[in-house]
């Protein structure tokens, strides 16, 4: 998978595993996607509808999917720190941080092999110890499999990622 496209998967992945999709994440991807040119030269709506038809059609799949897709990347730490700040500003976006977008964090952060806490802390804006903290379940198919037996995903509108202000 080209960097482009995981760094889209990440940004939404991380949008929806909350179960919600608040305008202001849609607006942040679309806002990194014109004023960055993050995620290559795409047509962000169409991408963002083929997605939402996606975590429709997969539910939970969509997310796990993409987590074993992301472990079996081999990165720089410059793209698992690109990575990781895509995460965490999106999970920041709407002001709103839920548990379970925490979790879902912690079993993306488990899939980053080479850059370090410290790293994270010192160069992503908005990242806390919250985020990094080991989590009571500290082995990773524990997490992962925690996450996704806690987590519902409703069918998401078209319309959620349209109505941005």
């Amino acid at each position: 998978m080209e960097q482009n496209e995981l760094l889209l998967r990440t940004a939404f992945a991380c949008m929806s595993c909350d179960g919600d999709i608040a305008t202001e994440e849609v607006d942040m991807i679309k806002q990194m996607s014109k004023e960055k040119n993050l995620f290559g030269d795409v047509e962000i709506d169409k991408v963002l509808d083929k997605l939402v038809d996606e975590i429709n059609h997969k539910g939970k799949g969509f997310l796990k999917q993409y987590l074993v897709s992301l472990a079996e990347q081999t990165l720089t730490e410059d793209e698992e720190l690109k990575i990781a700040d895509v995460a965490v500003q999106t999970i920041r976006a709407d002001n709103v941080i839920q548990y379970s977008e925490i979790k879902f964090f912690k079993v993306l952060r488990s899939n980053l092999k080479i850059v370090s806490d410290e790293t994270l802390l010192e160069k992503i804006e908005g990242i806390d110890e919250e985020f990094l903290a080991q989590d009571i379940h500290a082995d990773y198919l524990q997490m992962f499999e925690d996450y996704f037996n806690t987590i519902e995903l409703p069918c998401f509108k078209l319309n959620d990622i349209h109505e941005t202000r």
